[in-house]
């Protein structure tokens, strides 16, 4: 479902010691370590990564309202673990290690910001949940929405050739995707718990697996016909990798998103 989830900072060196500390509890590693960027995943072979990096246009990087990602731990003792040193290295707390019940009875999770304003958090759920595929690592992503009605709409449209579909989660307070058959990870668009208008992040991303490349195509058109604009046409990006085929929007309410195929077909 997901390829990569983008942050943006200012301080790419306080960045990336942040990164490896606080999500080694988590199981994940430095994967690449580039000037400007540095990405961390579970493999060096399985997604989605995280990648930090310093925004393209060269302007500060800025965190969204409503926009975090949500990672899974194995235990009680992760989360806690997640939220001890993100503390310890910079960050600043926005939710200690807890149940969740109003989320489901098997909901332990922690919240914190990175020293650049990004918003993460760390999940344990008792019960478990099915997996679109096993370690992938995140539970789900989340992005700031101004008008549910319109990012339904949006949504629906832009990621059925990407063969997701509405979950659950659907709720008065946001419209959920995930993989049909499995509980996580799951994308939302959602109103901001602050009740403050939604916003993007700049250097934020959200980059989704496309099965093809008719398939990448078929997303950037449904996209601009949404409502959507277009941050950068379908086409390969040779200088990513070899076989890297990606187009680029954002959402109705700027939010920047993917879709990537890694297949050449």
């Amino acid at each position: 479902m997901l390829s990569h989830v983008t942050f943006g900072t200012d301080d790419v060196r306080r960045a990336k010691a942040f990164y490896e500390a606080t999500l080694a509890p988590l199981g994940f590693g430095l994967q690449k370590d580039g000037r400007g960027y540095f990405a961390l995943g579970m493999a060096a072979d399985r997604y989605p990564w995280i990648y930090v990096m310093r925004p393209f246009d060269r302007r500060p990087a800025t965190w969204g309202n409503g926009t975090h990602l949500a990672l899974l731990a194995d235990s009680e003792g992760a989360v806690q673990a997640f939220h001890e040193t993100a503390l310890a290295n910079g960050g600043s707390d926005e939710g200690a290690p807890g149940l969740r019940e109003h989320y489901s009875a098997d909901y332990y999770a922690a919240y914190i910001r990175d020293p650049d304003g990004n918003k993460l958090q760390a999940v344990h759920f008792h019960n478990g949940r099915s997996q679109a595929a096993a370690n992938q690592g995140v539970s789900h992503v989340t992005v700031g929405s101004n008008n549910l009605e319109r990012s339904r709409a949006f949504y629906a449209s832009v990621l059925r050739p990407l063969e997701l579909a509405p979950t659950e989660d659907d709720d008065e307070e946001a419209v959920a995707y995930g993989v049909p058959g499995s509980e996580l990870p799951v994308f939302y668009a959602h109103l901001p718990f602050d009740g403050l208008p939604a916003t993007w992040g700049n250097g934020t991303h959200v980059a989704f697996l496309a099965p093809n490349r008719a398939a990448v195509i078929s997303f950037h058109a449904a996209a601009l016909n949404a409502g959507g604009a277009d941050e950068g046409g379908p086409g390969p990006r040779p200088h990513y990798s070899p076989s890297y085929y990606g187009a680029y929007v954002r959402d109705p309410d700027g939010n920047k998103i993917q879709a990537v195929c890694y297949v050449s077909d």
